[in-house]
């Protein structure tokens, strides 16, 4: 992600001096940056779920005795992870549908930029699934403190 964001910061910057300077417009800069942009916040989304940094309502699970909170706990992970292979199902659906297609700037197919849709649905699923498994309840888990 790093990498990336970096050649989006290049990429844009390098776009700003070439109109304003040189008078010089580097046309497929605009798509690039864009595309990149994808990427990284499909990519952040799935760090997120790793970190459990996403916003939750956790009010009736820390008001839960702990068997009760283990159970609702496990429910949202079941239905987190029902929702990501769900994505990842439709994300490869939509990438089988645009690949014929090519971006009118770089040429490439569309399908490597809609990629990212099933990529971080599969690394949304892994990152449940281990959050799934962690054994600390959740009235103990202390904001990162979980993660390993």
């Amino acid at each position: 992600m790093a990498v990336l964001l970096a050649t989006m910061t290049l990429l844009v910057g390098v776009q700003i001096a070439g109109r304003f300077i040189f008078s010089y417009s580097i046309f497929w800069s605009d798509e690039l940056t864009r595309f990149l942009l994808v990427w990284v916040s499909f990519l952040g989304i799935s760090v997120g779920v790793r970190r459990a940094a996403h916003p939750a309502i956790d009010s009736l699970v820390r008001a839960l005795p702990t068997r009760w909170a283990s159970a609702v706990s496990a429910v949202a992970v079941a239905l987190s992870v029902t929702f990501f292979c769900i994505m990842v199902a439709y994300g490869g659906s939509l990438v089988l549908h645009t690949w014929p297609q090519y971006s009118s700037s770089l040429g490439i197919r569309m399908g490597i930029p809609y990629l990212a849709v099933p990529v971080s649905g599969v690394l949304m699923t892994l990152h449940a699934f281990a959050a799934g498994f962690r054994s600390t309840p959740p009235e103990v888990r202390k904001e990162g403190a979980w993660i390993d």
